[in-house]
């Protein structure tokens, strides 16, 4: 199954803020991250509906080991290849695309790469045997 998130991705790592809540601190997203997360969520969900459509009775939530192939074009040479997995794979759970991003074993064939006209992320997973 293959998706793709319009936008330009951004990690999950970079920039936290510190928050205090009922006088405790805590360390949140950055906010460039929530917003590119509420936006994906947004697209897989629809993608997931569309693609699971063609299943008798629906398909819920990917619940075996996957790979996931990551193609990552960003609109500037910026961030690392392991907080771009982790925003991906949160993004995907929080999507219902997969029960536990836990399942996302293996990122073979993931690559970072520029796009500064069309940025975007390209999401395959396998089920791996």
């Amino acid at each position: 199954m293959t998706f793709t998130i319009l936008g330009p991705p951004r990690t999950k790592k970079t920039s936290n803020r510190l928050v205090r809540a009922g006088g405790r601190a805590r360390i949140l997203p950055s906010k460039a991250n929530v917003g590119w997360t509420n936006a994906a969520v947004l697209q897989l969900q629809a993608a997931f509906r569309k693609w699971s459509r063609g299943w008798v009775g629906g398909h819920g939530p990917v619940s075996v080991p996957v790979n996931v192939r990551a193609l990552i074009y960003r609109d500037a040479n910026r961030g690392d290849a392991v907080g771009y997995y982790q925003a991906i794979a949160d993004a995907l759970e929080a999507a219902g695309v997969v029960e536990n991003d836990r399942l996302c074993v293996s990122w073979d064939g993931s690559r970072l790469l520029v796009d500064r006209a069309r940025p975007r992320v390209e999401i395959t997973l396998e089920p791996i045997p």
